[in-house]
């Protein structure tokens, strides 16, 4: 039977759980505020920049045509070495603790998995765990990388890796709200098409050194700033998410901390009432006895 000890021992347990529930959802919401202006002011910049780039392929479609030519890809120019195969990015978390988005963007990440012959890479301790359930005999390539920062190390490790594909499959968390983030999949192809590269009004440039130098110089460092950005997209999703479930954790906390005081309160009333009626039976075999 429960005890008011035991009773207090768990109230203790669960006021220091709310308590790191709280501390938790603070440092995550603080981290969240941090990245939130630069990834949304980010997100504008590299549509810009790619629109810079998409404006260079329209307007020398005929020069990078004939570029394409020569490394005998008529339709599609790339000049940068890749292995012909696709890989699957699954962008997740070296810890736990926030909520949803990871779990989500693995049910994403697995059904593209199953359903073709992608390669795998994991981004993060937690993620490969989860696929390791799912998937204990499959082959993968693994990355670590922090929940908090850009790692400037391993951010060139995994671009390294990722980059020698030819089409490039990303799985990550994308922040829509502070109460809505949801899986995303960016696809990244190696090989540039130029059958919708036409303008009306086409802007001519002056290139330096020359035009296949800028476009390897597009091809490389587009595909780094954007898989740059899907990490801090990964990161501000998973800042949120973990705002909210620590935020549900909190209330349902604060409910049981209520209900074990409820027992509490019960607990001591059932003892009060035990001992006022064994005083009252006391009093009343006190009083028969006196009137024999």
């Amino acid at each position: 039977m429960i005890d008011e000890r035991s009773l207090n021992e768990e109230i203790g347990r669960v006021s220091t759980l709310q308590t790191l529930v709280r501390a938790y959802g603070e440092i995550a919401a603080v981290r969240m505020r941090k990245t939130r202006f630069s990834v949304l002011a980010n997100r504008e910049f590299l549509a810009q920049l790619n629109g810079v780039f998409e404006d260079v392929r329209a307007s020398y479609a005929e020069e990078v045509a004939a570029l394409a030519k020569k490394t005998h890809r008529p339709a599609q120019v790339t000049f940068l070495a890749h292995n012909g195969k696709t890989v699957s990015v699954l962008i997740s978390a070296n810890t736990g603790l926030y909520g949803d988005i990871v779990l989500s963007t693995l049910r994403l990440f697995m059904d593209e998995v199953r359903q073709g012959s992608s390669e795998v890479t994991v981004v993060g301790r937690h993620g490969l765990s989860l696929f390791l359930a799912e998937e204990p005999g499959r082959p993968y390539s693994y990355f670590d990388l922090p929940d908090d920062k850009l790692d400037a190390a391993n951010m060139a490790q995994i671009i390294k890796h990722v980059v020698q594909y030819s089409e490039i499959h990303v799985f990550y968390g994308r922040f829509y709200s502070v109460i809505t983030q949801k899986p995303e999949k960016l696809e990244v192809s190696a090989e540039i098409s130029l059958t919708t590269t036409t303008r009306q009004k086409p802007r001519h440039y002056l290139f330096e050194p020359s035009l296949e130098n800028i476009l390897m110089f597009f091809e490389t460092e587009i595909f780094a700033s954007l898989f740059e950005q899907v990490i801090r997209e990964s990161q501000l999703a998973k800042f949120a998410s973990r705002v909210l479930a620590m935020d549900r954790a909190d209330e349902k906390t604060r409910q049981e901390i209520d209900k074990l005081y409820l027992d509490k309160n019960r607990l001591r009333h059932r003892a009060i009432n035990r001992k006022l009626l064994n005083a009252l039976t006391s009093f009343v075999a006190w009083g028969g006895a006196r009137s024999r």
